[in-house]
């Protein structure tokens, strides 16, 4: 037994310093913030080690609306979790993935202080990892990443001295673009269709025509929404103010809904329409009385993101 002592005292020794050198690994806090650009609200959002089983709770305190983040600190990982990398999904106030489409056990690389913008669904990216984040940086990506996708969907070109009326993403997929008209003065004129041909969405600027000594600026942008459709004959649904989209934007925004056309060529159209003195910015939606019947939600979800592009 004596001479087994000392390869039990080396033993133990060994396993003492192995101890020792497992307790002290560095870890690495890390605390990340997310954006939500997906257009539909996120209530839940799990992000745990690829290694671990359980999701853990949601990160998340309260739900984030389109265009809102918030930070989320995920705690402190030595070197060796953080090359196993993260397992992430989220999740709409349904309680179902807001993106389908996404791999939730594809595994996510983070560095502490990055930036995670979740993506519309309809995009063929989920999300962005970035350094950083600008409002307007990532207005012009997601515009850039539907034409790449191939929808066809008309690209805003923003001019320095018009600001452009932007920020609705569309939820929709493989929009067709009818019409992309950039004019000198900035204006421009936007016209994209569904692929199943039955919405058309138009975004138009124009100089404005308003005289306040002369007209009433309900008349007036009421008139404006009407010549958005050519037909002959027309019937005016309302015409109303919308007091929180007016405050959004800082002028008097009105929502006018009416039919134009007869017969199987009656269309129901609903119109964001507002002024700024120098330009009248409308935002309209067409299609066939049946199908508008089941699209005001949508609508109003769409009007509700639209900003002026020179304003944070």
């Amino acid at each position: 037994m004596r001479q087994r002592r000392p390869f039990l005292t080396f033993t133990l020794a060994l396993l003492f310093c192995l101890s020792l050198a497992a307790c002290g690994a560095k870890q690495y806090p890390m605390e990340i913030t997310v954006v939500n650009r997906t257009t539909y609200p996120i209530a839940d959002i799990r992000i745990s080690l690829t290694s671990e089983e359980d999701w853990g709770e949601n990160r998340l305190e309260t739900t984030l609306a389109e265009g809102e983040s918030t930070e989320i600190d995920l705690g402190v990982y030595t070197e060796g979790q953080l090359n196993e990398g993260f397992s992430l999904q989220f999740y709409g106030e349904d309680g179902e993935p807001v993106n389908p489409d996404y791999d939730p056990s594809s595994p996510m690389f983070f560095d502490n202080g990055d930036f995670l913008i979740f993506a519309p669904p309809d995009l063929s990216v989920a999300l962005f990892l970035d350094t950083a984040y600008d409002k307007e940086v990532y207005d012009q990506k997601i515009v850039e990443s539907y034409a790449a996708d191939g929808d066809g969907r008309g690209d805003v070109i923003s001019r320095d001295d018009i600001p452009v009326l932007m920020g609705g993403a569309l939820p929709f997929t493989n929009m067709q673009n009818l019409l992309s008209e950039n004019h000198d003065d900035g204006t421009y004129r936007y016209e994209d269709i569904t692929e199943d041909g039955q919405l058309l969405v138009v975004n138009t600027a124009e100089q404005s025509r308003f005289v306040p000594d002369v007209q009433e600026l309900d008349d007036y942008l009421t008139a404006c929404a009407l010549s958005l459709s050519d037909a002959g004959t027309y019937e005016l649904l309302s015409a109303e103010e919308h007091e929180e989209y007016s405050k959004n934007l800082s002028y008097p925004v009105y929502i006018v809904t009416y039919t134009a056309g007869e017969n199987e060529d009656t269309r129901e159209w609903t119109v964001f329409v507002m002024d700024t003195d120098i330009c009248t910015y409308l935002y309209g939606f067409c299609a066939p009385p049946d199908a508008a019947a089941d699209m005001g939600e949508t609508y109003q979800n769409i009007f509700s993101q639209l900003y002026l592009s020179d304003e944070e």
